[in-house]
């Protein structure tokens, strides 16, 4: 068994620090295989911040008859941990570490500890940030975190099989290099929780530069809250850009007619000889004879403006909603009039924000 230690010679960012204070341990372990019942574990990683510099420990095992070796040296170093950083920990490394341990009789009980599974917490950005998947690897490209390691977890298993059976230094290289970049990338990736913060404080926000060009409205929003690499999100009617702590917005009204349909449509009557909707109480002996009771999928008026679409009636409910049909699930509101509001269009552009970012 051999333990490696390396301090981790970078500057520790405050959004990092803020995270690793209190007894905060980073955790990633590298298997034999897949299977808890018949696998091993050859290598625990582990880093803690100790005087403002994080210090990595590698537990690793030459071979796999050491495996209760690095357990044991595992529960000593976690004795004084409050709480423990993972990428897919509480599905893969916990459950694998607790296997393990009942295998080698030791008790355990990871569930003791507060937990912050980076990729559980982050599994929403995938459709968010146009991540090709959830990989470790993939978020630490998404924001520029370089390596020198080119392998995965699997393919390193062929790699601890070479070095077991003939104490190989390539293949000790890379066995090392890559879980000690594993813990040292769950560092630096720990900015990517940012982006789950983005509209923590997105109304106190403010909004400028708004102009009115061909039909397409552009309006810059200010926030307190940065983040680290820029990201898009768009539809037919909006293109909003994030980048550091401005968000640049494209709105792309579709100027149609669409339908506005009455509450209480039995209120209502179709006045036949002029095409009118009319409410009854307006009924008189000049146009009684033409009028029919209204159906549900009549009781509306056309009108022309430019639409965009609501994601939050409730926050609109104080306006007309507006739809293509009875049956059409999608509402709209008319911002005809609310090109230069300013106040309008930042409640509306945050609204999208909202919509696609929770």
């Amino acid at each position: 068994m051999k333990i490696i230690n390396e301090i981790y010679d970078r500057t520790i960012e405050d959004e990092e620090l803020k995270y690793l204070r209190n007894n905060t341990c980073l955790l990633d372990i590298e298997t034999t295989g897949f299977s808890r019942e018949i696998n091993h574990i050859y290598m625990i990683g582990l880093a803690r911040l100790e005087k403002d510099k994080i210090k990595v420990t590698l537990l690793f095992a030459d071979k796999r008859s050491e495996e209760k070796d690095i357990l044991i040296e595992f529960i000593n170093y976690s004795k004084d941990v409050n709480c423990f950083i993972s990428f897919n920990g509480l599905s893969f490394d916990f459950p694998f570490i607790k296997s393990r341990m009942n295998h080698n009789g030791i008790e355990y009980n990871y569930m003791e500890y507060e937990h912050l599974d980076i990729y559980k917490e982050c599994k929403k950005l995938k459709d968010i940030l146009c991540l090709g998947n959830l990989k470790q690897k993939t978020f630490e490209s998404f924001l520029g975190i370089e390596r020198e390691d080119s392998f995965d977890g699997g393919e390193l298993i062929h790699q601890y099989k070479l070095y077991e059976k003939c104490n190989d230094e390539e293949c000790y290289h890379n066995l090392i290099t890559h879980n000690l970049e594993d813990v040292q990338g769950m560092v630096e990736l720990l900015i990517i929780l940012r982006y789950l913060h983005i509209t923590d404080n997105i109304d106190n926000s403010t909004i400028s530069e708004i102009t009115n060009t061909n039909g397409e409205i552009v309006a810059k929003i200010t926030t307190d809250y940065n983040i680290p690499k820029r990201f898009v999100v768009k539809s037919g009617f909006y293109y909003i850009l994030f980048e550091k702590n401005i968000i640049k917005t494209i709105l792309k009204p579709n100027s149609c007619t669409l339908k506005y349909y009455f509450d209480n449509y039995k209120n209502y009557v179709h006045l036949l000889n002029e095409d009118i909707i009319i409410p009854k109480q307006l009924l008189n002996d000049n146009n009684k004879n033409n009028a029919v009771p209204c159906k549900k999928s009549n009781c509306c008026i056309d009108v022309e403006g430019l639409y965009l679409p609501v994601f939050d009636k409730m926050l609109f409910e104080d306006e007309k909603l507006f739809k293509e049909n009875l049956s059409s699930k999608e509402t709209y509101v008319d911002i005809s009039s609310k090109l230069n509001d300013s106040l309008y269009l930042k409640k509306y552009i945050i609204h999208i924000i909202k919509y696609r970012l929770n």
